[in-house]
């Protein structure tokens, strides 16, 4: 894998923070899920939505590979990651997850990291309503930054 292009994504979530099956009645915090089990609660957005901001790197070449995702918030195997939006237990538990929303980077293609890069956007995707084993493909929409993605427990960098 040496000599292979190395890019950064900026990508952004919308929630509403709202359980996605019949809600339990126990303290969970909501947010985007790092690598290593951390929650980030991401910025209080219009309409009691929740943005989550991060960046992610991009590995390969558009011409003989597809990308490769990585950075603190990228889950799962090289051919197949994934971000996760979880609702975890507080405390110590033995199965400390009450939800995760499993949110497939495979539908992000280089024609869309291309895009993105050329106009200073970023991709967003709209999962209100998303389930956990939902395997209607995402859809990703290239917005304007409204500013940088950076380091903080507003925005987070991958």
């Amino acid at each position: 894998m040496a000599g292979m292009e190395k890019r950064r994504i900026d990508l952004r979530l919308i929630h509403d923070g709202a359980q996605p099956g019949t809600p339990l009645c126990e303290p969970l915090r909501f947010g985007l899920q790092d690598s290593k089990e951390k929650i980030h609660a991401g910025t209080a957005g219009p309409g009691g939505v929740r943005h989550f901001d991060l960046s992610l790197e991009v590995k390969g070449t558009d011409t003989t590979m597809p990308p490769v995702f990585t950075g603190a918030f990228a889950h799962g195997p090289p051919s197949a990651r994934f971000l996760y939006l979880s609702w975890k237990r507080e405390g110590e538990h033995e199965h400390p997850w009450g939800w995760r929303i499993k949110i497939p980077l495979a539908g992000i293609g280089w024609a869309d990291i291309r895009a993105a890069e050329r106009s200073e956007k970023w991709l967003e995707a709209n999962l209100i309503g998303r389930r956990p084993h939902d395997t209607e493909k995402i859809t990703w929409r290239l917005e304007q930054l409204s500013q940088p993605v950076v380091t903080g427990p507003a925005r987070v960098r991958a």
